[in-house]
């Protein structure tokens, strides 16, 4: 008797996590719909991209490390120019972690070889500590600056629903779509990284693209009723709608089971205080799934509004 209560039990207990884990997949699944949607994301029924061509064209040397410019043609056929930072010793015939380190306001050249700037050549850094990186310039910034002012094109992808926010997640999909067919890329080991509209970037493909194993999201996690309400942020992040659909947990709930590091530095003006309210709800969704280990917050001291490549490299060497 004692044994059939024990049996029955357990049976009740795993219907209720089965059930749970079932109404959790259905609920992202509506929720990542709603958000491809009001970002203006252009994928086709949801349906991650094709692989675009990579297109490999100048090398360099950065801190002794070979880096070669890149472009890929996006959803509109423009040409998404990028950099690719190979580790030392980079050999075709192994597989690597890979990182897709996204630029934030700024040019992308900022990861590479402007140590001074606020993205601290992070993408380089990561590259030092062994990794396969990728970068992407943003629409209307470095490279692409040609196209105009990041707020114009913004105003024009409005017209049609959309935002230059949906644009950029786009292009950066298509990167991930790419690497992911790469054969010295591990698909089994793909982070994301980035700091401010990078932060934001690493979060929002992270959370649509489950090829990604793990991402780090430093300078964005705040609420979209606050954070991107009250000035904090360029109005490019005044997403119409959002809150119609959902809040930045509900993104960051996208990405669990996976790894994840938020980082808001203490001194950063998006404030660790904002940031705590949507990690609780992050954190218990991780709890509820028996995999709270997997993401964690931190606020290093004397950090402001910039990218943290030690702490970034230390998440990467322990979830890839």
């Amino acid at each position: 008797m004692i044994l059939r209560r024990k049996i029955s039990f357990l049976l009740v207990a795993l219907i209720l996590i089965m059930t749970t884990s079932f109404a959790y997949a259905d609920r992202g699944a509506t929720f990542k719909q709603k958000l491809i949607s009001v970002y203006g994301i252009h994928l086709n029924n949801g349906k991650l991209p094709n692989a675009p061509e990579i297109v490999y064209g100048e090398q360099k040397k950065v801190d002794g490390l070979d880096v070669t410019d890149i472009t890929f043609s996006s959803f509109d056929g423009e040409k998404i120019p990028g950099e690719v930072i190979y580790p030392k010793g980079f050999k075709t015939s192994n597989k690597y972690p890979t990182i897709l380190v996204f630029s934030g306001h700024g040019e992308m050249e900022e990861l590479i070889s402007k140590p001074e700037s606020y993205q601290h050549a992070g993408a380089v850094g990561l590259a030092k500590s062994g990794y396969l990186v990728y970068t992407m310039e943003n629409r209307g910034m470095g490279k692409l600056s040609k196209m105009g002012d990041h707020l114009v094109l913004d105003a024009i992808s409005r017209l049609h629903g959309g935002s230059w926010y949906g644009d950029i997640t786009t292009d950066a999909l298509y990167l991930s779509a790419a690497v992911n067919e790469i054969p010295y890329v591990d698909k089994q080991r793909i982070g994301t990284a980035g700091v401010s509209t990078g932060g934001a970037l690493s979060m929002l493909v992270g959370a649509i693209d489950d090829r990604v194993s793990a991402a780090y999201v430093q300078g964005y996690l705040g609420t979209y009723a606050k954070t991107f309400t009250d000035g904090t942020h360029d109005i490019c992040n005044n997403i119409s709608g959002i809150l119609n659909v959902g809040e930045m947990w509900d993104v960051g709930n996208l990405i669990a089971p996976r790894k994840a590091l938020y980082v808001n530095g203490e001194m950063d003006h998006f404030h660790i205080a904002d940031a705590q309210v949507s990690y609780a709800k992050i954190k218990d969704h991780y709890t509820q799934l028996g995999v709270e280990g997997n993401v964690s917050l931190l606020s290093p001291r004397g950090v402001t509004h910039e990218f943290s490549t030690q702490v970034a490299t230390d998440f990467f060497n322990k979830s890839l």
